[in-house]
């Protein structure tokens, strides 16, 4: 197996650890009681009504992750020419993501989600690879 061939095959290997990663973080922030925010992340979500909208603003992030999993994996076993989209789209969101808990909204403490920066980064290298071997013609 050459070089370029398994340089081909690494935007599909991202792309499924992110789509199993969502799954993970999604399921979590929906399922789990306080949403993940008080025991993954660590924050003081307050009581009260500023507590349930806290929860409810994760289990909506939760439910948005899930159904882009689901995407993520349909498009992995049924529509592998949409890799190279579906990898912009995410490193678009995931980027932006960044930008709000670095820059725009920055949070006074540290959560996992700080880690998506090194995540960001795989991203932009699966995609980069994705769109430059991705057959002209399909996309034309």
């Amino acid at each position: 197996m050459s070089f370029s061939n398994t340089l081909i095959k690494v935007p599909i290997i991202i792309l499924g650890c992110h789509a199993i990663l969502n799954l993970f973080r999604g399921s979590m922030h929906f399922f789990l009681p306080e949403g993940g925010s008080i025991a993954i992340a660590g924050l003081d979500i307050g009581n009260g009504d500023q507590r349930q909208i806290i929860i409810s603003i994760f289990a909506t992030l939760g439910a948005s992750q899930i159904v882009w999993s689901a995407l993520q994996i349909y498009v992995l076993f049924y529509a592998k020419k949409m890799v190279p989209l579906i990898l912009t789209l995410t490193t678009i969101l995931t980027g932006m993501g960044v930008i709000i808990i670095y820059v725009f909204k920055p949070l006074p403490i540290t959560v996992p989600a700080h880690n998506n920066l090194y995540i960001l980064i795989l991203l932009i290298i699966a995609t980069v690879i994705a769109i430059r071997n991705r057959p002209t013609k399909d996309y034309l």
